[in-house]
């Protein structure tokens, strides 16, 4: 008696341990790491935006996601911070491992949801408090891109090198990845130099 007790303890258990990976896999994002020569492999990321690791040491030059209103997040080996924005093939710069992944669910207000990659979208998005950075390079050649201030890490595609980097908003610290992996923080209304100059790839402030 006491045996068929046990057994049926453990069926219960096991099928409600089987139900909880299958309704996890409804809300996760499969996303494909492409390399040179075609190598690849996929890997599901939960959509909760959750961190994840991604233990594969591919060198990855391409990231793609198939599944539209996610935002999904990359951060790479040497810094890099790729953003793939629904159905998206993003190219990663420069390629390099991959170690962690989190991907969101837009849901409804995805329009409020910075993308991206371009500096015209990411100032039109409705979230409220923006900071807006200059970037100046050599001969006085320099471009503006809006920032959320919630702390949010949005690319950079102007591949302008830059020396220098101004925000105008006090209250606010940002921070910026350049391509050969400088670090430039940047305080308030301060103008910093970058060093050495170079392309810069990502930003946050909050």
């Amino acid at each position: 008696m006491k045996s068929s007790t046990i057994l049926g303890l453990f069926v219960a258990y096991a099928a409600t341990s089987y139900a909880i990976p299958l309704r996890q896999r409804d809300q996760q994002v499969d996303i494909t790491f492409i390399g040179a020569a075609d190598a690849q492999f996929t890997q599901s990321i939960p959509s909760d935006g959750s961190v994840v690791s991604i233990e594969n040491p591919l060198s990855i030059s391409h990231i793609s996601s198939n599944t539209a209103g996610v935002q999904c997040t990359f951060n790479g080996i040497d810094h890099s911070v790729t953003i793939v924005n629904g159905v998206q093939l993003v190219d990663v710069g420069p390629p390099q491992t991959q170690v962690t992944a989190s991907c969101q669910a837009q849901g409804s207000d995805s329009s409020s949801t910075p993308p991206s990659t371009n500096p015209a979208p990411v100032g039109d998005h409705p979230r409220g408090n923006e900071v807006h950075v200059t970037f100046i390079g050599a001969a006085d050649g320099q471009f503006t891109q809006s920032f959320p201030s919630n702390g949010e890490w949005v690319q950079i595609m102007n591949p302008l090198s830059i020396s220098h980097i101004q925000t105008s908003t006090d209250g606010v610290t940002c921070v910026f990845n350049g391509i050969d992996h400088s670090v430039t923080t940047v305080v308030g209304t301060q103008l910093v130099d970058v060093g050495p100059p170079q392309t810069q790839i990502s930003g946050s402030c909050a």
